[in-house]
């Protein structure tokens, strides 16, 4: 990205952060004073201490993914699970205010020596869910780190369109539900349930999310440094001379979550004062 396309990217994500605010507060005022306290304390915790957003996945639970998806397809990739949900601008629909939120994240991250395969599931979601709904969700995002590392070999790390993140994502979903078996009745309770788990949970922007993923390789590099692997394709090496470089984008998010936050707090303000709360 260019010094110029990136100064305006950020001006405009900038922007964007801020005045997206309203619309989470409009959900979170429906939640009684103390949770609303409750989101925004552990928000805050994320902020001054980004790593402490995931925790290892247990062994219980590592194998009983293991026993969905086969165990081999699990080898090598950091499973983590969060209290956090992420957000973003959707790719379904075109307009700033309209967000998707996920209880599910999958990454592949160049990190000081190596490639590091990540995956993080929301752990309500993992308390909650019947096997068949994880299974599919574990699916989708083994096949879908599958398509991107695809696209990647082929193209390069070239930023995405919404409508190619669309096209992976429905294509990813409609083998996963293939290959889960899971229900049309089970799909929809599915989907409720990360509705619901959004409403109550504490709400991070994803490029937060993102790059607390580095920093929680920083602070835990001893325990997970066996799990990175060197770069395969003249597409992966190149990329780790470019990142090799300080590109800056940790402090920007850092700046930006306190955006956000920060923003978050004012719409609040109202619903405190209509609780009685200040």
């Amino acid at each position: 990205m260019l010094m110029n396309e990136r100064e305006l990217f950020e001006q405009n994500y900038k922007q964007w952060i801020v005045s997206i605010t309203s619309e989470i507060a409009v959900s979170m005022r429906k939640l009684e004073p103390s949770r609303i306290k409750e989101l925004l304390g552990r928000c805050e915790e994320y902020g001054s201490d980004p790593p402490s957003m995931y925790d290892a996945i247990s062994d219980d639970v590592r194998a009983r993914m293991g026993r969905m998806v086969g165990g081999d397809r699990l080898q090598g990739i950091l499973m983590l699970s969060s209290n956090a949900v992420a957000f973003s601008p959707s790719i379904f629909m075109q307009r700033p205010s309209v967000l998707d939120y996920t209880i599910a994240m999958n990454r592949r991250f160049f990190f000081k020596t190596g490639w590091f395969s990540i995956i993080v599931i929301s752990q309500p979601y993992i308390e909650q869910a019947t096997d068949a709904m994880l299974h599919f969700v574990l699916e989708h995002e083994l096949i879908q780190n599958a398509m991107y590392t695809e696209h990647v070999e082929r193209y390069g790390h070239l930023f995405l369109a919404p409508g190619e993140k669309r096209a992976i994502d429905e294509k990813a979903m409609e083998q996963a539900i293939e290959q889960s078996g899971i229900t049309e009745e089970e799909h929809l309770r599915e989907q409720e349930l990360m509705d619901e788990i959004a409403t109550y949970s504490p709400v991070v922007p994803k490029s937060f999310a993102e790059t607390s993923l580095f920093e929680y390789l920083e602070k835990y590099w001893d325990d997970v440094r066996d799990l990175g692997v060197k770069g395969e394709t003249e597409s992966e090496k190149e990329f780790e001379a470019m990142i090799s470089q300080n590109s800056g984008w940790l402090d920007f998010s850092h700046e930006t979550y306190g955006l956000f936050l920060a923003g978050l707090k004012r719409e609040l303000d109202l619903t405190y004062l209509e609780y009685g709360y200040v």
